[in-house]
């Protein structure tokens, strides 16, 4: 795999901040893609339960660098209890918490459709990919979108503690739905995810016919690619990053 190899020369990338209408809701989505008009696979990105961050953003970009055009939504705008600083864990959760998984689900099809309304986009070559709450998001999505080329899911819960009017199934429970392969990147130390709920995890999307690829950091705690939190586990986070490009290249059948 050659990085860049669909880029321009200069290798420059666009970026821009579109909305989308939701009943009402104004949905921001960053997107960021190649600097041309060719078309190129699709990517959507769902964030941390921290939002549309600046590390989020620069993951799009790096995407976007492999020759993807890159749809990074904020799930969380104009929630309710939405609190300024964001970096506010237990504050976020709240706002996580009050949310319908299946607001969050229609606003990622609407993102979609966007990506696939793009003359610049692969519209049978997009996929998913989320990280820690946006994992689960992610794959529960996929679930939902048959469309989909493939999902990628870091550490997103596979049972939630208990479920709740808002969060009804374990985004376990959601997997008849899945149409696609499915990369799953998990920690060994994740207080979160133990691991005999990863290996359900395989073993019930292995039963049900999809491709299934898990990959667990034995030494990486949860969340360990972001690189802007203490977490961060530069070894895990390389291969991670690499595993992945390799997983959308294969599944997409192009040069990323």
């Amino acid at each position: 795999m050659t990085n860049n190899a669909s880029l321009t020369a200069d290798g420059k990338l666009k970026e821009s901040l579109l909305r989308i209408d939701r009943d009402g809701r104004s949905l921001p989505v960053f997107c960021v893609g190649p600097d041309d008009a060719k078309t190129y696979p699709g990517l959507i990105v769902v964030h941390e339960i921290f939002g549309l961050n600046e590390h989020i953003e620069d993951v799009s970009r790096r995407f976007a660098g492999q020759g993807l055009r890159v749809y990074a939504p904020d799930l969380f705008a104009e929630a309710s209890g939405l609190v300024a600083d964001r970096n506010d864990l237990d504050a976020m959760r709240k706002v996580w918490t009050a949310i319908p998984d299946q607001q969050l689900i229609d606003d990622l099809k609407a993102v979609l459709a966007l990506a696939q309304s793009s003359s610049e986009v692969r519209s049978d070559q997009i996929g998913a990919i989320g990280y820690c709450m946006g994992g689960a998001i992610a794959f529960m999505f996929a679930c939902n979108a048959p469309e989909l080329a493939w999902v990628a899911d870091y550490y997103g819960r596979i049972y939630y503690p208990d479920t709740t009017a808002t969060k009804p199934k374990h985004p376990i429970d959601y997997c008849e739905g899945l149409n696609c392969p499915v990369l799953g990147i998990f920690s060994g130390i994740d207080e979160l995810i133990p691991i005999p709920q990863i290996e359900e995890f395989t073993r019930r999307l292995t039963a049900h016919g999809k491709g299934v690829e898990v990959k667990i950091y034995e030494d990486a705690p949860h969340a360990f690619f972001n690189d802007t939190r203490p977490k961060f586990h530069a070894d895990a986070a390389k291969d991670a990053w690499v595993r992945t490009l390799d997983f959308i290249a294969r599944v997409t059948r192009t040069a990323v």
